[in-house]
């Protein structure tokens, strides 16, 4: 504010002082206006046309034919007398501005003061009071209209309420259509300014009030945006309008810190939009890796990234996310093309084949589901046709293609329906086959055969022979009897496994002959005998296996106990043998592994890390798929477990460096007082007003000495001003305190330490397998960390310069406990790696030992594989189980005989 008045700003109300503020701006736009009595009234005058904003430029400007105004005084009633007295106010070089607010009051700029004022000229009827809008609508306005904008007004406006004229020396169009912009207050006006002024004196200030508005428009898009984020039609529309905004606010004043805030904040808005599309879009590929309902979700996701990059097509993850959805997209449609170009080929299977992939989008796409039901109906009705030709099995291979195509009830029961006439036909031809075969084996004499040839069809098949099995069962008890007693009396006692399976042939012949006449006595006796020889043959073989040394026998032990107690089920040896051995087996036969673990370290900064580590590994390996016992190193067991687990801590050790320093700085050490610089000029300020009321009051004693009334009135009138100024000075001046309190400022030193953490834990591991060999290690499983702390100590709590006393030393042994979390984290993962990959290794030990001619450990090797994987139909347990059956006779508990 200039100089001159800044005695007046400091004396007005704030509203006042604005409204200084703004006349101060239309006198640096204006500059000072040459304007006199002698000289015609050049101004611009601002008013509101049918379309907005507009003025007229006008020379020889006259207000009721005079170049003058009025001041108010203060007054809101004036009548004929008091307008008399008003104050005549030349439209002289001060005056920048006169304007009619929203009330009609006239109000006049001139400096930095606005002034109420009403028309020169006017006459009043007799007794007649206006308030100073209604002499205001008193106005006429006339002059010389030099230009317009919009063109084409050729006669002044009226000076109604809202209506400015602000004075210029000359003509001037572009401070007019800044003058303009600046009433429309508008976009598009502000645009159409700097469009045709783009290096004009005013261009910084256009920019300005443009920026603002554009900055403002974006701010509420972006408002609008976020409340209709949670509805179901989100106004991406109004996201735009905040991107596009913000762009031009930038691209008018690029260093502006709203624009950049409100560009960041639309950004954010950018990436939670591009989030969902992502997390659509990953959903739409787990559905098509699950193969399941979701195809959905790809339009969804490619909805969201168009809606991205409507607002900002530069959008650098909507353009990523939008490659890749069309890439999805285009793999969708390439496959229905392939799809579709095969079933008009009528290759439906390559068909269902091309979108095999995007079948269980079928119902969500109906191109998909059309080659899907082309394809099921075409195998169909190659069904129906074949069942209709009795040709049963085609019937169930297309019938089961179409189900497999698309299942529906119509193809289910189809082929329900088909399976059964085909397994009718199928056990038809079947036991036609075994009767013929029966009768032949039956002219030969050799009746067991004949039999059994029948007997051992499937259910389906033999209750379709049962006549003939009924016939031929007293032939085939009295063969099947004497067969058992020759093999019985050729093979026992049992010396090897000739003996054994010759043995068996005998159990099962006179098992069936019983069964058949379970009222033969002499049948069940000698059943009863033989089963005991069996199980006395089984329990010594196995007696044999668990004397061999240190359990390496026991697994086929066990097997031998399991297949005695079945011919034999109630023997205490049996249970005996299985008490005394149990704690062996549960070593032996099992995927065992003993953890031990040995501190390589001085054990100074790790005492006890050893032992945790290996509970936490114990702890660990018992959660994993296998089947694994473990056993900890305080652990006693009759023999050594299958694998040791050896590790040990390398390097365990915690560093710590410390730096200080000592940093200077300021404290308040105490207040004095100073005298108030305030105080001060409100104290010269009502001096200098004491002094003009001691003025005024010589006036009017001049004036009363000389008996003059209208000097006497006026000088009257300047003492009531200047005493009013003395009290208000004189009030304000009781409101300031006389002196205030000054901070005394010391120097000190206050201590900066910094600390310097560093840990590093260091571990490794190796297992070994009974023998001792090393079968898997890691050398190393190293974590290291480090931070640096910060401590500012000694500081005083009334430093100057905003130091505060901050940080606390580390607490190490957290620091440490947190290193070592993350080191037997990464130590337990990559043993349980290890060791699932161990019935692997007992595999290949398994086949070497096969290799080199070891049928009994290779038995072992194969019996702890098993034991050490789930119970499932691989090739690798049926391999093991084959030897087992092949080498020992021997069926793996739950296979068939």
């Amino acid at each position: 504010m200039p100089q001159r008045f800044k005695f007046h700003a400091q004396l007005c109300p704030p509203s006042f002082v604005k409204r200084a503020a703004i006349a101060l701006i239309f006198t640096a736009l204006t500059g000072i206006a040459v304007h006199s009595k002698d000289v015609p009234l050049t101004a611009i005058e601002l008013f509101d046309g049918p379309n907005g904003a507009a003025f007229v430029q006008l020379s020889g400007l006259l207000i009721n034919g005079k170049a003058e105004v009025r001041s108010c005084g203060g007054t809101t009633e004036i009548n004929k007398s008091t307008y008399g007295k008003l104050a005549k106010i030349s439209l002289n070089t001060s005056v920048t501005a006169l304007e009619r607010d929203a009330n009609g009051v006239m109000n006049l700029t001139r400096g930095s003061a606005a002034e109420c004022v009403v028309p020169s000229n006017l006459k009043f009827d007799k007794d007649e009071s206006l308030t100073p809008a209604q002499l205001a609508d008193r106005a006429i306005v006339t002059g010389q209209v030099v230009g317009s904008s919009p063109a084409g007004t050729t006669t002044v406006p009226a000076f109604k309420p809202t209506v400015k004229m602000v004075f210029v020396p000359a003509p001037d169009v572009e401070l007019g259509e800044f003058l303009r912009a600046t009433r429309a207050h508008s976009v598009a006006q502000w645009q159409d300014y700097l469009g045709r002024y783009p290096k004009a004196a005013h261009n910084d200030l256009a920019k300005q009030s443009l920026a603002a508005l554009l900055l403002k428009q974006g701010e509420d898009g972006l408002a609008s945006y976020r409340s209709s984020v949670s509805t179901s039609s989100p106004i991406y529309s109004d996201l735009k309008t905040a991107r596009v905004r913000t762009d031009q606010a930038r691209e008018l004043l690029p260093a502006n810190e709203e624009a950049a805030k409100l560009r960041e904040n639309v950004h954010a808005e950018l990436v939670l939009i591009a989030d969902k599309s992502r997390a659509e879009l990953q959903t739409y590929k787990q559905a098509l890796a699950g193969h399941t309902a979701g195809y959905v979700h790809l339009a969804t996701a490619r909805q969201l990234a168009d809606h991205a990059l409507e607002v900002d097509p530069h959008f650098e993850q909507g353009l990523t996310l939008q490659t890749g959805i069309a890439a999805e997209g285009k793999r969708v449609d390439t496959a229905m093309r392939s799809g579709e170009s095969m079933v008009s080929s009528q290759h439906y299977d390559a068909a269902v084949t091309a979108v095999g992939e995007f079948r269980a989008f079928a119902d969500e796409e109906p191109r998909i589901a059309a080659i899907v039901d082309a394809a099921y109906k075409y195998h169909f009705d190659r069904g129906k046709a074949s069942a209709a030709d009795q040709k049963w099995h085609d019937a169930v291979e297309e019938y089961r293609e179409a189900d497999k195509i698309k299942s529906t009830s119509e193809s289910a029961s189809t082929l329900k329906q088909a399976e059964k006439e085909f397994q009718s036909s199928t056990n038809q031809t079947a036991a036609t086959a075994a009767l013929q075969q029966s009768s032949v084996f039956e002219q030969d004499k050799r009746y067991i055969e004949a039999y059994e040839v029948l007997a051992d069809l499937p259910d389906g098949q033999r209750a379709l022979v049962k006549d003939q099995m009924q016939a031929l069962q007293a032939n085939y008890v009295a063969s099947a009897s004497d067969e058992a007693k020759k093999l019985k009396d050729a093979h026992t006692p049992i010396q090897g496994r000739a003996d054994e399976i010759g043995v068996l042939k005998a159990y099962d012949y006179l098992r069936r002959a019983s069964s058949l006449q379970p009222d033969d006595q002499d049948l069940k006796l000698r059943l009863d005998l033989i089963s005991q020889t069996l199980s006395d043959y089984y329990v010594a073989q196995a007696k044999r296996y668990l004397d061999k040394p240190l359990g390496s026998g026991v697994g086929l032990a066990w097997l031998y106990l399991n297949e005695a107690q079945q011919y034999k089920s109630n023997r205490d040896d049996i249970r005996d043998e299985r008490t005394k051995n149990s704690s062996i087996h549960d070593v032996r036969s099992t995927l065992s592994i003993k953890v031990v673990f040995r501190d390589q370290t001085s054990r100074r900064d790790s005492s006890g890390f050893a032992e945790q580590l290996s509970d936490a590994i114990a702890t660990g390996l018992e959660t994993t798929n296998l089947p694994v016992r473990i056993i900890r190193s305080a652990d006693a067991t009759p023999v050594e477990p299958n694998f040791k687990l050896i590790g040990d801590v390398l390097e365990h050790r915690p560093v710590t460096k410390v730096g200080v320093e000592s940093i200077e700085s300021e404290y308040r050490a105490a207040e004095r007082e100073i005298p108030n610089e305030e105080w001060n000029r409100a104290n010269r300020d009502y001096e200098t007003a004491s002094l003009e009321l001691q003025k005024a009051q010589k006036l009017l004693e001049g004036a009363q000495a000389h008996g003059k009334k209208k000097e006497m009135s006026v000088a009257n009138t300047g003492v009531e001003d200047a005493q009013k100024k003395v009290e208000e000075y004189h009030r304000k001046l009781d409101s300031i305190p006389r002196t205030t309190l000054s901070d005394v400022v010391k120097p000190y030193s206050y201590t900066r330490k910094t600390i310097d953490l560093s840990v590093v834990v260091d571990v490794g591991f190796r297992i070994v397998d009974s023998n001792g060999n090393t079968i898997a290690m890691t050398p190393s499983v190293k974590n290291t960390a480090q931070k640096q702390f910060v401590v500012l100590e000694n500081v005083k709590p009334e430093d100057t310069k905003n130091v505060k006393q901050a940080g606390a030393p580390p607490d190490e042994a957290q620091f440490l406990t947190d290193v070592e979390i993350a080191a037997r984290i990464a130590l337990i993962q990559d043993v349980k790696e290890k060791v699932e990959l161990l019935p692997t290794k007992i595999l290949d030990q398994a086949r070497k030992r096969l290799m080199d001619g070891d049928t009994e450990g290779t038995a072992e090797a194969y019996i702890l594989y098993l034991n050490s994987t789930p119970d499932a139909q691989t090739a690798e347990r049926e391999e093991a189980k084959k030897f087992l059956r092949e080498q020992f006779n021997m069926n793996w508990p739950g296979s068939a005989a």
